[in-house]
């Protein structure tokens, strides 16, 4: 089999031109701040009335997810190796939480992520009221009824036009928000 490298390296640049003109074509803009109590966020019926204060939004988000006392996220963080340790020792797809990726940084930022579909469901991922397979944080299963805030920025990914901004558009964009923030957990986007 013979593969003509050099078209290959034009047609990886006519796609990097076009990525790059997608970006000319489209703001970062902040949309939302949030903060929930910990003692707000582990019913499912009180989550339910804060969360459907988040205003709907039919654009992609990126997210960011912060505990607002260094303290109590030093003390959460404790909490989170001691679960951590024992849940891995559980059997996958029964009784094991599949918590994101722990990182061990110094950030004062727990977690980054995106949303194109359905921002207030990965929320309630994250604080732990739905489910235990999808990768999350999944804080109130593991923060032992830790007393702590947890503010929540959404930043809007806004088109020009009114063009569909593809997927892999928002996670060079989550890669950026990572990388400048460096999480406590998560994973940088799989490009």
């Amino acid at each position: 089999m013979k593969i003509d490298t050099k078209d290959i390296v034009k047609q990886s640049e006519k796609f990097a031109l076009n990525i790059a003109d997608q970006f000319s074509k489209i703001a970062v803009k902040p949309f939302c701040e949030v903060s929930f109590h910990s003692l707000e966020f582990r019913d499912r019926t009180t989550l339910k009335k804060y969360i459907d204060k988040i205003p709907k939004n039919n654009n992609p988000l990126i997210y960011v997810l912060q505990v607002q006392s260094q303290k109590k996220l030093k003390r959460l963080i404790e909490c989170f190796e001691d679960y951590h340790s024992a849940n891995k020792l559980k059997v996958k797809n029964k009784d094991r939480v599949n918590l994101s990726k722990y990182n061990r940084t110094s950030s004062d930022i727990l977690y980054v992520g995106s949303s194109t579909t359905n921002f207030k469901t990965r929320i309630k991922n994250h604080l732990g009221t739905e489910g235990t397979r999808t990768y999350s944080l999944h804080l109130c299963k593991w923060d032992n009824n830790l007393d702590y805030s947890v503010k929540i920025s959404t930043y809007e990914v806004i088109p020009e036009s009114e063009e569909v901004i593809e997927r892999f558009i928002v996670e060079i964009l989550e890669q950026q928000f990572w990388d400048k923030l460096s999480p406590i957990f998560g994973k940088r986007s799989g490009l």
